[in-house]
């Protein structure tokens, strides 16, 4: 029962600690949003209807406290799906080989990051349209946060396999022994 209720919890612990925590922390431009990357964890490891559904909660929330209904709910709602939509394997084994694993690794690593990358250019694009103001350093912002989004993801993944599911991804594939018979 505590697993259902378990990632709108985390969402909203994130979500909390993007609220009070971080901004007393660091206010700089390459502040990642906790939020965004426990909604990129959860369409992960539990599909496109649930990264659909926590990526709402989440942008909800965040859009809330910023006072832009909208923007943020969108770009969570879409991130969520289509990370759930491309990178969700149902009944995920672990990968006997390493370089599999690390294949798989890098797949899901390259589409966080395109992901991050596209929603965060659409944003750099309402921002234009509202500011008409636009230097190349903005770019370099976007491509930074993006790849910091990317190694948080990565990194807290095995986490939220663990705490989502029960499963420990740190488990290697078997090694097969041949069972010999005795005559």
């Amino acid at each position: 029962m505590f697993r259902r209720f378990l990632p709108a919890l985390l969402v909203l612990i994130c979500f909390l600690l993007d609220t009070t925590v971080m901004p007393v922390v660091y206010t700089g431009v390459y502040a990642v949003p906790l939020t965004l990357v426990a909604v990129f964890c959860i369409g992960m490891v539990l599909g496109r209807m649930r990264g659909l559904l926590y990526g709402t909660l989440g942008g909800l929330l965040m859009d809330i406290t910023t006072g832009s209904l909208g923007m943020m709910t969108y770009y969570f709602m879409f991130v969520g799906f289509m990370i759930g939509l491309i990178v969700y394997v149902p009944g995920e084994r672990i990968l006997p080989s390493r370089r599999k694993q690390q294949r798989r690794l890098a797949w899901r690593a390259a589409w966080v990051f395109a992901l991050d990358t596209f929603g965060e250019v659409a944003l750099f694009v309402i921002q234009y349209f509202n500011t008409a103001e636009f230097q190349w350093i903005y770019l370099l912002n976007i491509l930074i946060r993006a790849a910091l989004c990317t190694a948080l993801c990565t990194l807290l993944r095995p986490l939220f396999v663990r705490l989502l599911t029960g499963k420990s991804v740190l488990r290697r594939g078997k090694s097969r022994k041949r069972e010999v018979k005795s005559f």
